[in-house]
């Protein structure tokens, strides 16, 4: 049976884990390790300058771990404690709320919890799902179409873990449109560059200093082709591939190489 380590950034509570324990479960030996309280917006952070704890809990007899720290935090202890075994997957989410673009893509807490099993060479993917309405940060979340989303995941899960990953290709980012039908495509994406201006928002507390909420409005239309278009614009699913090695650019190489000579040249009269 598949070994599968599933995690996300919402928290023990969120609609979108409970769906995935739900499918995944069926069919693999699940070992589920999750932050105990919302992490969006992490990133790829792990926590230094803490004690991390875990804690025990159960949703429908299945054991899930939780800790007090960031999705990062989670499949750190997953793979190098908790479990006994490295996992043949790492899952994360599905995430309330989409996650397309590179800024989200490098922002997302869920996305980063299957790039860390990606950097340790374990094959992963990760779900999130656009939402009609809900506060992503705060309580209130739709729970409608997670469960049709986690059917789909499931399948795409399997797949993964029977045909394996594409030549070259270290993760998965997966987005779920709104809504969810028998019209709804499946399509293979590249990310988008942005998806959203960063808004700054001043306030000011009741001694008059000024403090800011970071926030962001959503584009309206993305270039074809990309995550942004298929499940904002056209109400798509879209798998986009995901390769480590590309983050590295060959062809600039040249250029570089001209300014590292440069610097080698004049290092004694830089240090001057």
């Amino acid at each position: 049976m598949y070994r599968i380590l599933l995690t996300n950034d919402d928290g023990f509570r969120s609609p979108g884990i409970r769906r995935m324990i739900d499918v995944l479960r069926r069919f693999s030996e699940l070992t589920v390790i999750c932050p105990e309280q919302q992490r969006s917006a992490a990133g790829l952070s792990v926590t230094l300058h803490k004690p991390l704890r875990v804690k025990k809990a159960y949703y429908r007899e299945q054991l899930c771990y939780l800790v007090n720290g960031t999705t990062g935090d989670c499949v750190s202890l997953g793979l190098f404690h908790i479990m006994n075994k490295l996992p043949d997957m790492v899952i994360s989410g599905i995430n309330i709320g989409e996650n397309v673009s590179l800024l989200e893509f490098f922002m997302s807490g869920t996305v980063a919890g299957a790039l860390f099993a990606a950097v340790h060479n374990i094959p992963s993917i990760s779900f999130s799902k656009s939402i009609p309405r809900a506060d992503v940060i705060g309580g209130e979340v739709v729970k409608g179409g997670f469960r049709t989303a986690s059917k789909i995941a499931g399948e795409i899960t399997k797949y993964v873990l029977e045909e394996g990953m594409p030549e070259n290709v270290d993760m998965l980012n997966v987005n779920f449109p709104k809504y969810i039908d028998g019209s709804t495509r499946i399509v293979a994406t590249r990310l988008a560059r942005l998806s959203l201006n960063t808004k700054v928002y001043i306030r000011y507390d009741p001694r008059g200093r000024e403090y800011y909420w970071l926030w962001g409005e959503k584009f309206k239309s993305f270039a074809v082709g990309t995550d942004g278009y298929e499940v904002l614009q056209r109400n798509n699913i879209s798998i986009t591939p995901i390769s480590l090695s590309s983050l590295s650019e060959y062809r600039g190489l040249e250029r570089v190489n001209r300014m590292v000579e440069y610097l080698n040249d004049n290092i004694r009269e830089i240090l001057q």
